[in-house]
């Protein structure tokens, strides 16, 4: 067993040293009543069906439901707010100051967007700060077309980006605009996709509580920047908040830029520099990955899908 960590204020911490911890972004995607009908990989991380010390994993899970935890959501409350987003910041603002050593983000269905993310999540390099664990790659995605704001002819995915970024310091602009184009929403991303993603302490904590907090803060606003980008919670319809994080972790916590390179075996952007090769699930290797290959910005009309070997 591992030994108990030491938060920050110097009060033994609620996790083990070392030990992975994973915090899924669930809805409705299980029967909260039905427990015997939860994923394995779900009940195998909680104390409730596995209460064996040496499990590899644990799981901090959230409810969206019902702000008093009333049973069968007795479990910690977080607003159901910009899809998985919502979720990872209620945790960082929850425990921002007593994290885990690892945690793993994910979604309700983690191998919608990877095979084997908890696989893959205990591949990684000792030494790795930050990776998605995702397969799929976007490669030179635009922030428009796209719903606009009159006022200035920007989409409102790309205004939300923008502020995001503005929260956390950054001049956001300049860091998703970097060539200051004319049509600024028209700039590109290039990441692996869908906001699943492996993360340590110390890269969370490249950032202030101040900074964290105001952009959980900004989360619980009716709007991002104008309110013709109000959501539906739950319902139906492109959530900006959520989406324009979705395409700026890599930034956030890779501390990347917008447009990155795409992994190519034998350069630094070999996925070999972070899962080590000879373990169950490695991203190291594996010979393929599917890419999502968009049309230029000038001449948008489709997105076309495709399999490329690396």
């Amino acid at each position: 067993m591992n030994s108990p960590l030491i938060n920050s204020g110097g009060k033994p911490s609620k996790w083990e040293k070392n030990k992975l911890v994973i915090i899924p972004a669930i809805f409705k995607e299980i029967n909260w009543a039905d427990h015997s009908s939860w994923p394995l990989w779900l009940r195998k991380g909680l104390d409730l069906f596995n209460k064996n010390n040496s499990r590899p994993y644990d799981i901090h899970l959230y409810q969206r439901l019902d702000p008093d935890s009333k049973p069968p959501y007795n479990w910690p409350y977080c607003h159901n707010v910009h899809e998985e987003a919502g979720v990872y910041l209620k945790f960082i603002y929850d425990y921002y100051y007593d994290l885990p050593d690892k945690m793993l983000f994910i979604h309700a269905r983690p191998e919608h967007h990877s095979l084997y993310p908890i696989d893959a999540v205990q591949c990684i390099r000792d030494d790795v700060a930050y990776t998605s664990v995702n397969d799929i790659w976007l490669q030179e995605r635009p922030w428009g077309p796209g719903l606009r704001d009159p006022t200035d002819n920007l989409t409102l995915m790309y205004k939300c980006a923008r502020r995001l970024l503005t929260l956390f310091g950054y001049n956001g602009e300049a860091q998703l605009n970097p060539d200051y184009s004319i049509s600024r929403d028209y700039s590109v991303i290039s990441a692996m996709c869908c906001a699943q993603f492996y993360v340590r302490k110390e890269r969370i904590r490249h950032y202030t509580y101040a900074q964290w907090s105001s952009v959980y803060n900004a989360s619980l606003q009716p709007y991002c920047t104008t309110s013709r980008d109000r959501e539906l919670p739950g319902g139906p319809g492109i959530k900006w908040f959520g989406g324009g994080f979705e395409h700026i972790w890599h930034i956030i916590l890779g501390l990347e830029p917008a447009n990155m390179p795409p992994p190519r075996a034998k350069t630094n952007t070999d996925l070999c520099h972070l899962f080590r090769p000879s373990c169950k699930g490695t991203l190291c290797g594996n010979g393929i990955i599917k890419f999502l290959t968009h049309s230029k910005p000038s001449k948008i009309n489709h997105t076309s899908v495709n399999t490329t070997l690396l």
